[in-house]
């Protein structure tokens, strides 16, 4: 008598069809993977080598070590192919997890079909579906089962498609959020259209197989009972690579009912192959749609002709930040995916580490810690490192190995062979190792909910996917999962500048990701509490993105603030989001959406549409209200009215030029003046040299002034701003977050409420332009480049003399003669050369003519124009002692209420020069103890403890910026000194003034690094690279490393720039009058433009 006994066994899938034709798997499943309690007659010795299983899907099935002859009463055979033994009563009879074949019958070699006989095959398959697919949603019943089906996301995207090919052709796109069932919509599709032949198209070989394997079994649709048990299983082939000849793949494709591929064989493919793809299938679906480029998507689209086109995707916008290309007719939220839990909030962990070196140990305790936070809360989670490169995974992959043993770090990557990645992720299911360093995330074909730690290394292409990756929540995880945590370094630019592309994408990943601050600074901690503020984030926009420009109209007003009444005067119909409310900082921010006709026909079904922002302040303290629109066509007073009451009067007329009050410098560019009485002439626009005589002629006659605009100096910042009679203020500069703009407001405001302000005062103390026929009676300082040439990559510029090249890093613009009259000449001073051009006044401009040296040449690129000719286009400006500017042939001098103040002589600052050879200005690369410079350097050397500078640099040689730099970085700002130093021309210290007026023409011209910090940075980069190739350095402390962590410092550091003039050659105790007026406008230059700190230092 046979023992028998009941066993819970699962069964392997079994496979109609199992081919490969060139490379390419083609797969048909008869049943998928089964588990069920059946009767098992175990194998009784030699002559019975077999057990039995009873009743598995009608069958008989036997199982054993090796291939036999099927028993009679035997439906299948089964071979277990890694073992000697069959299972025992006690083993483990999970079949479907071992090594196993099916060997009788065994799966079809569908090569070995007749080709109408696949081809019924597939249709057999089509014809199953149909009446097969059961649009079933998923709900919960009493006692919180959920009864299986579609997801609500899957079944709103099934219906938007099967609607939108009812009406059009054309490619439309689905947006579905990582985790909410994206393949699983797929396949609905599939069978729900009953699709007869079907292209998918992925990015990666890792999605291919994860994909087409759903498509194999058709996921969870039959389990659900979304599908019908009778209906059969698609032929799917997973194509790696295209057959040699064009027939054999059309044959190939015949077979099939869904042929999986990436876009990189499909699109890339010869035209005879590509052309049978398409011919092929009868619809295409691109998943991870967010990968394809536009010109790959767009060379195999335009072959596929107006059959249905659907991509999905997480995110609607590709890696390049464009959108994806087709119509989004579904976009499922990420907060209803987190409310309806198939999204999980992260926390996102963010620090401040401007050194390379250090942050991605910084990087590694955090993640670490976090992951060890979770263990001990008993979730089960795991840790993923993200590194851009394998060298970069290798490094990092160092540091978790020296720094986390514990968890038994692992690396994966792509130059690994199939078997060491998949040893590695094996380890990581296990639990063996609970962090992995890899390139690229794994791809997004990898499936593990329990990975929610990420360590962000290097940033991924789009952030967003990113964290869905680290976020999503799937139908297989369970309790012990917990909140995501994402780490990274916000220091880098990479990740700031992908945090904004974040929130540009999706404004819901306000509420998504859970920002856990530390170290941040006053700004950014302003900033954020200023946004916390609007309580609920706004879903259609993202507050944090809008950079309203400094402009606004301004209202006096009483004491009422009701920003409820906005609705009042903007109807529902045109608000497209808001208004949002931060009751603290009496903000309210809406979007409007209007439509109007087009201008250019009667065409009633095309409109423009145009999306304006509205922002609102009320200044409580001030009593004045605030509204910056981009709707430009009113003042809005009536919203104004709304929100205030009808007591609220918009500031307007002479009042509103108080705005200008404090911009140094100002010179009018535009200047529009309106008739008081003349009717025949209501309105005169002035620019340039005009503006002059148009103001004085407002000032004394029956003009005033309607609107200007112009250009100065404000809080060491340059500005443009204009205003408007009417009310109207505005900037060219940009708010970059709404609270800069509030700060911005409240000091306008205080201007606009000042009564000891006054606008004739500040009209009289403009610059006014002036065309000059010969050069100022004065004493030339410096010459520098035109403002278009500064903001100019140096690296990018060079200058040949000769046939030899200097990149401009390396060339000094400056005067050739310093006397107050005579020929005005300036010499272009190279490291192989210079020469000297002289400035000629020739009818209404300035010419540069040759006068020494050979001709020099601007090289941008292939542009090659001789430096005449193209300070012609873009002329130099000149500084003069008095103060003035000359640019082309027009001289700005200081107002006349700016007189010369002389320095003070009590901050003049003696140095002792004992052992200084004050005719010797440059140490030189022998370091020569006797020179000015190294006088300099030796005492930044010796400043100690909280007084140390930490970085000092030799920049002296043409090009220089300073002959010295010195650079200290404090709390929250970043301090630079300039020292430029000048030899005498005597051997005793005196009271001459020429001993000034070069150091005096350099200082002034370098006050224009205190507003390009990044450039600053980068010249000295450039030097030192320069100089580390003939095997020196200009370091006298410091290196190009800590040089680099200084400048990404700049991120949160606000730069304090300090010009210091050293000329041991001018005696403190006899310096002239002379002296001191030039070393006063010197200063005067520095603090009215760039707010820069100035000393000097004599004997």
């Amino acid at each position: 008598m046979r023992v028998t006994f009941r066993k819970n066994v699962s069964i392997p899938p079994i496979y109609a069809v199992h081919s490969l034709i060139e490379g390419n798997r083609v797969v048909q499943l008869s049943s998928d993977s089964t588990q069920q309690e059946v009767t098992v007659t175990p194998a009784q010795g030699r002559r019975r080598n077999y057990a039995t299983l009873d009743s598995v899907g009608g069958e008989v099935i036997a199982i054993s070590t090796k291939t036999i002859a099927k028993p009679d009463d035997v439906g299948r055979l089964l071979v277990l192919t890694d073992t000697v033994d069959v299972p025992a009563e006690h083993s483990d009879w999970n079949l479907a997890g071992q090594p196993t074949r099916w060997a009788d019958p065994k799966p079809l070699n569908i090569k070995d079909e007749r080709l109408d006989d696949s081809r019924a095959r597939a249709q057999r398959v089509i014809d199953s579906w149909d009446d097969a697919f059961h649009y079933k949603e998923e709900r919960s019943v009493e006692g919180g089962r959920i009864l299986p089906g579609l997801r609500a996301p899957q079944l709103g995207a099934l219906h938007a498609a099967l609607g939108h090919w009812k009406a059009s052709v054309k490619p439309a796109t689905v947006v579905m959020p990582t985790g909410t069932g994206k393949t699983e919509t797929m396949l609905s599709l599939l069978v729900a259209q009953r699709i007869p032949r079907l292209l998918v198209l992925v990015p990666s070989d890792a999605l291919r197989d994860q994909i087409g394997s759903k498509f194999v079994n058709l996921g969870w649709l039959k389990k659900f009972g979304v599908v019908s048990s009778h209906a059969e299983l698609p032929v799917v082939c997973f194509l790696k690579k295209m057959p040699r000849e064009a027939e054999a793949f059309q044959g190939l494709l015949q077979r099939c009912n869904v042929v999986v591929a990436t876009m990189r064989i499909a699109a890339g493919s010869r035209v005879r192959h590509r052309d049978a793809l398409v011919e092929w299938a009868s619809h295409m679906f691109i998943d991870e749609a967010h990968h394809v480029s536009a010109t790959t998507w767009a060379s195999f689209r335009e072959h596929f002709g107006d059959k249905p086109v659907l991509q999905f995707t997480a995110t609607p916008f590709r890696t390049d930040g464009k959108l994806v290309d087709g119509k989004v007719i579904f976009n499922y939220p990420l907060r209803r995916a987190q409310a309806e839990g198939y999204f999980k909030p992260i926390k996102f962990r963010p620090l401040v580490e401007y050194n390379n070196d250090r942050a991605d140990h910084r990087i590694m305790n955090e993640a670490v810690s976090a992951l060890r936070e979770d263990l001990a809360a008993g979730y089960d989670h795991v840790l993923m490192a993200r590194a851009q490169t394998i060298s970069r995974a290798e490094a990092i992959h160092r540091i978790y190995s020296e720094h986390a043993r514990d968890f038994q770090p692992l690396l994966v990557h792509s130059e690994q062979t199939q078997n060491e990645r998949q040893s590695s992720l094996a380890a990581l299911r296990s639990r063996e190792s609970r962090v992995i360093v890899c390139v690229d995330m794994l791809g997004e074909g990898f499936d593990m909910p329990q990975l929610k730690v990420a360590a962000l290394h290097d940033m991924h292409k789009s952030l967003a996917i990113t964290l869905q990756f680290t976020g999503r929540f799937t139908r297989s995880a369970d309790n012990a999962i917990g909140d995501a945590t994402v780490v990274a370094n916000i220091a880098d630019v990479a990740v700031s500048d992908r945090l904004k592309s974040l929130y540009a994408e999706d404004a819901e990943w306000n509420e998504l990701l859970r920002v856990l601050s530390e170290g941040a600074t006053d700004d950014e901690i302003r900033r954020a509490e200023f946004l916390d503020g609007f309580g609920e984030a706004a879903p259609e926009v993202a507050l944090q993105n809008i950079a309203p420009k400094m402009s606004a109209v301004v209202f006096r007003t009483g004491h009422r603030w009701e920003p409820a009444d906005i609705g009042k005067v903007i109807k529902s119909t045109r608000m497209y989001a808001g208004p949002f409310l931060n009751a603290a900082e009496r903000v309210a921010v809406f979007v409007t959406k209007d439509q109007e006709q087009v201008a250019w026909g009667d065409v009633r079904d095309l409109k423009n549409t145009t999306w304006n922002v509205f922002v609102l302040h009320w200044s409580e303290q001030q009593r004045l209200l605030f509204i910056n629109s981009t709707d430009n066509s009113t003042v809005h007073e009536d919203l104004a009215r709304a929100v205030c009451g009808p007591d609220a009067n918009l500031i307007r007329g002479e009042q509103i030029f108080k705005s200008l009050h404090g911009v140094n410098r100002f010179l009018i560019m535009n200047l529009g003046l309106r008739h008081l009485i003349s009717k025949a002439v209501q309105f005169s626009m002035y620019s340039g040299s005009d503006v002059g005589a148009a103001l004085a002629m407002a000032l004394r006659q029956n003009r005033s002034k309607s609107n200007l605009f112009g250009r100065g100096y404000e809080a060491g910042e340059k500005v443009n701003v204009g205003c408007s009679q009417k009310g109207r203020l505005w900037s060219h500069r940009i708010a970059h977050d709404l609270a800069k703009w509030v700060q911005w407001c409240h000091n306008i405001g205080a201007k606009l409420i000042d009564p000891n302000i006054s606008t004739e005062d500040i009209f009289r103390n403009v610059v006014i332009p002036e065309v000059v026929q010969a050069r100022p009676v004065s004493a030339l300082l410096g010459v520098d480049w035109s403002d278009e040439m500064l903001h100019r990559r140096e690296d990018a510029v060079d200058i040949e003399i000769d046939g030899i090249s200097s990149a401009l890093f390396d060339v000094d613009l400056q005067p050739d003669s310093y006397a107050e009259d005579g020929p005005l000449r300036i010499r272009l001073r190279t490291p192989d050369g210079d020469s000297v051009y002289e400035v000629r006044f020739v009818a209404d401009d300035l010419s540069f003519v040759l006068v020494e040296g050979s001709a020099a040449y601007i090289v941008i690129g292939r542009k090659r124009e001789s430096l005449d000719q193209w300070f012609g286009s873009e002329p130099p400006t000149l500084y003069f002692a008095d103060g003035s500017t000359l640019v082309r042939n027009e001289l700005f001098k200081l107002p006349p209420t700016e007189r010369r103040v002389a320095f003070d002589r009590g901050r003049l600052t003696t140095w002792n020069w004992d052992g200084v050879n004050l005719r010797k200005e440059s140490q030189g690369v022998e370091k020569d103890p006797e020179s000015i410079q190294r006088r300099v350097i030796e005492y930044l050397l010796a400043r100690m403890g909280g007084d140390a500078v930490d970085i000092v640099f030799d920049d002296d040689g043409s090009g220089e910026m300073a002959d010295v730099v010195g650079v200290k970085v404090h709390a929250a700002h970043v301090e630079v000194t300039f020292y430029h130093c000048k030899y005498s021309k005597q051997d005793e210290a005196g009271a001459r003034v020429d001993d000034l007026y070069v150091v005096c023409g350099q200082a002034q011209r370098s006050a224009f690094w205190r507003g390009d910090p990044e450039r600053l940075f980068k010249h000295l980069q450039y030097r030192e690279v320069k100089r580390q190739r003939t095997g020196g350095t200009r370091f006298e402390r410091g290196n190009l490393q800590m040089l680099s962590t200084v400048a990404r410092s700049l991120m949160s550091h606000r730069l304090v720039l300090k010009v210091v003039v050293v000329q041991p050659g001018v005696s403190n105790a006899d310096i002239s009058v002379s002296q001191l007026e030039l070393l006063g406008v010197t200063e005067l230059y520095l603090r009215e433009t760039y707010d820069c700190d100035f000393e000097f230092i004599g004997s």
